[in-house]
Parts: C-alpha cells; sequence; structure tokens
C-alpha cells in the first residue's frame, strides 16, 4: 500500500502506476502522472524523463 494520501475529492482516482512512479523517482504525484500523459503511456519514456527532469536536463 503506498503512502501517498489520497485526497477525498471526487476528481482524484488513485492510480498505482502514477503511485509506483511517483515513489521510484522521489517526485510528486501530479509530476508522475503528467509525465505518464505526455509519453502516452509509455512506461519506459516516461520513466527517462522523469529522472532527466530530476537530475536538471531538459534535452
Amino acid at each position: 500500500m503506498s503512502n501517498i494520501p489520497i485526497q477525498n475529492d471526487e476528481t482524484t482516482i488513485p492510480d498505482p502506476q502514477v503511485e509506483e512512479m511517483a515513489a521510484k523517482h522521489g517526485i510528486s504525484v501530479e509530476d508522475a502522472r503528467r509525465h505518464l500523459h505526455e509519453q502516452s503511456q509509455d512506461r519506459p519514456a516516461a520513466d527517462g524523463a522523469a529522472e532527466a527532469e530530476k537530475l536538471g536536463r531538459t534535452d
């Protein structure tokens, strides 16, 4: 089980893939969701984008 708090508003639905990526890379759930959305659910590409952003690279 994730230790990321779940908001009680109706628009937030827990997404295990997003929560796992956020925990793996030490980024926010919103950033993880954005990376997955931008990479069209391509997990390896989203992982690379998250790591690059965390390291300060934008290429």
